[in-house]
C-alpha cells in the first residue's frame, strides 16, 4: 500500500526542493508520485499554510493527501483556525476525512510538532519499490522524512465486523417475542436497528466503490508514467500498476462479498392515501 510521506525542512526553499526531487524520481520510474502539495508554517505567528494545493484529480488519485492536509491545516493550524473552526465544518469533518483516509492522528501531530516557525514540507502519496533512494535525496537536500503506512485496510477490516455484528444482533432481536403490551415499542425498536444495519451496508457497498474508482485513477497516472520510459524501467513501473490494481480490487471484493451475504427484508413501499386517511365518503 503507497504511503503517506511527509519531508520536512527548516525553509518553504527546501520544501520546494523536496518536490522537485519526488518529480524527478517519478521521472525516471523509480517511483510513482500520485499526488503532492507544500504547506509552511509563518514565520509569524503558529498558523500552517498551503503553498502548492493539490492538483484536482488528486482528489481521486490519493485522497489521503487532500485528508492530511486538511487535518493538519484545521486542527494544528494554530489560534486563528481554531478560534474560526465550527463543530460540523471543521473538527468533525476532518476527523472523518481522517478515519476514512487511514490517517492516524497521532503520526500528524508528530509532524506538527517539528514544523517550526519558518520551516515547510511536502506532502505527498508515493507507490515505491525501494525507500532508500528517496530517503537519500531527501537527507542530503537537509530533509526530515517521515512514512505513514494508511490504515485504509482497517478501516475496512472494522466495517465488515460492525457489519456482521450487527446483522447477527438483528436476527437475534427480530426472532425475540414480547408481550402485547411492548408490541409497539418492540416494532419501533427492530425497525431502528434495521435501519442502523442498512446504513451501514450502504456504507460497505460505498467504500467498495470508492476503492474501484481510486484505483482507475492511480493506474492511470501509472501507466502515463510508464509510457514515458523504456526498457526495464518500464517494465518495472507496469508491474507495479498489476499489483496496485490486484490489490485494490481484492479489497473492493471482500467488502462486496460481505455486502451480498446480508438477506434483509425489503423496504415496504409507502402506498399513497387517497381522499387524506383513505376512508370512502359516503
Amino acid at each position: 500500500m503507497a504511503p503517506l510521506l511527509v519531508a520536512v525542512f527548516d525553509d518553504e526553499t527546501g520544501a520546494r526542493g523536496g518536490g522537485g526531487i519526488l518529480r524527478a524520481l517519478h521521472a525516471e520510474g523509480t517511483l510513482t508520485l500520485y499526488a503532492m502539495a507544500t504547506i509552511a508554517r509563518e514565520s509569524k505567528g503558529a498558523g500552517l499554510v498551503i503553498r502548492q494545493p493539490l492538483e484536482p484529480s488528486a482528489a481521486a488519485t490519493a485522497p489521503a493527501v487532500g485528508a492530511a492536509i486538511g487535518a493538519l491545516v484545521t486542527l494544528l493550524g494554530g489560534p486563528m483556525t481554531a478560534a474560526t473552526r465550527s463543530i460540523t465544518s471543521g473538527l468533525v469533518s476532518a476527523v472523518w476525512d481522517l478515519d476514512e483516509a487511514g490517517l492516524d492522528a497521532t503520526f500528524l501531530d508528530r509532524i506538527s510538532r517539528h514544523l517550526r516557525a519558518g520551516s515547510g514540507a511536502v506532502i505527498a502519496e508515493v507507490e515505491e519499490d525501494r525507500q532508500w533512494p528517496l530517503d537519500a535525496n531527501m537527507l542530503a537536500h537537509g530533509g526530515r522524512l517521515f512514512r505513514h503506512r494508511l490504515a485504509s485496510s482497517l478501516l475496512e477490516e472494522r466495517m465488515m465486523r460492525e457489519l456482521t455484528a450487527l446483522r447477527d444482533e438483528w436476527y437475534c432481536f427480530s426472532r425475540e417475542t414480547v408481550g402485547e403490551a411492548r408490541a409497539g415499542a418492540g416494532t419501533a425498536v427492530r425497525r431502528d436497528r434495521l435501519r442502523e444495519l442498512r446504513q451501514i451496508l450502504d456504507r460497505t457497498r460505498t467504500r467498495a466503490r470508492a476503492l474501484r474508482r481510486e484505483v482507475m485513477a492511480k493506474v492511470t497516472v501509472i501507466r502515463a508514467q510508464a509510457a514515458a520510459l523504456e526498457g526495464e524501467a518500464r517494465q518495472a513501473v507496469e508491474h507495479r500498476a498489476a499489483s496496485v490494481m490486484t490489490s485494490f480490487h481484492a479489497r473492493a471484493a471482500r467488502l462486496d462479498d460481505v455486502a451480498d451475504s446480508m438477506v434483509l427484508p425489503r423496504a415496504k413501499r409507502q402506498m399513497p392515501k387517497a381522499f387524506g386517511d383513505g376512508k370512502a365518503i359516503g
